[in-house]
């Protein structure tokens, strides 16, 4: 439902527009899911609403596991929604970039299962070795900037079961790696599908009920915050790769 939109009354000339004014939520949040999955990097979905578009919006995004970002204006009787692929936009805070870090390790390593599915070995190799040295930075930061100030200790509570799941996380993927060095590839499709399964049930986890507590600590204050959301894009970026190979060389 692409089309060009132009309305006198607010003096908008909007190109590639999902025009959804005069629907009711429950007919536009499909036609805008559909059409911002289909976006690609470099690409730019614009929508008009008659209504303010904020519940159907963040609907959208979780549908799609936040892989938009989407920034609105309006004049009170119309709304232009621009949504962008998330990892054009800049992380907000340390939560929206380790949300963002899960929705790329978690499509990445569908990568990686498609490709054995299909007996496409090299593939899966080359996008697994990206794969696995991107999960060990998240975990790395995790652990020691996240865990910090998550409840209870190494034995019981939210650190607990993160440092759990990451471990077991850590040592599947491990296997996954044993599966290529030994050219075991008849297994590869199996073990992929039960790390895949692991790391959305873990997400997910994370997600809803560990990111909100850490969100609480950092936010409260502004400058540690910053401080931060600069140390994790470096790390995630490579900055401490020598400390990340030397505890997760075993």
């Amino acid at each position: 439902m692409a089309i060009d939109v132009t309305s006198s009354a607010h003096d908008v000339s909007v190109k590639n527009a999902l025009d959804v004014r005069g629907m009711s939520y429950t007919e536009a949040q499909p036609l805008v899911y559909a059409a911002a999955i289909r976006l690609s990097v470099g690409q730019r979905l614009q929508v008009l609403s008659d209504s303010d578009p904020t519940a159907m919006m963040r609907a959208v995004a979780f549908q799609l596991r936040d892989a938009i970002s989407w920034s609105m204006e309006s004049d009170g009787a119309l709304w232009q929604i621009v949504v962008q692929p998330r990892a054009e936009a800049e992380a907000k805070d340390v939560v929206d970039l380790l949300t963002w870090d899960h929705y790329r390790l978690d499509h990445q390593f569908a990568q990686v299962l498609a490709a054995a599915n299909e007996n496409r070995i090299v593939e899966a190799e080359r996008i697994f070795q990206d794969y696995w040295l991107g999960l060990r930075r998240h975990v790395h930061l995790e652990n020691n900037l996240l865990g910090p100030v998550l409840g209870g200790g190494e034995e019981k509570g939210p650190l607990a079961d993160m440092l759990f799941e990451h471990d077991s996380i850590i040592v599947q993927s491990r296997l996954v790696e044993e599966t290529f060095d030994e050219k075991d590839y008849d297994m590869l499709p199996a073990i992929c599908a039960m790390l895949s399964g692991s790391l959305a049930k873990h997400e997910n986890r994370e997600e809803t009920t560990l990111f909100p507590i850490w969100l609480t600590a950092d936010n409260s204050d502004r400058g540690r915050a910053a401080e931060h959301l600069a140390r994790a894009k470096e790390l995630l970026a490579g900055s401490e790769d020598q400390k990340v190979m030397e505890v997760f060389s075993h």
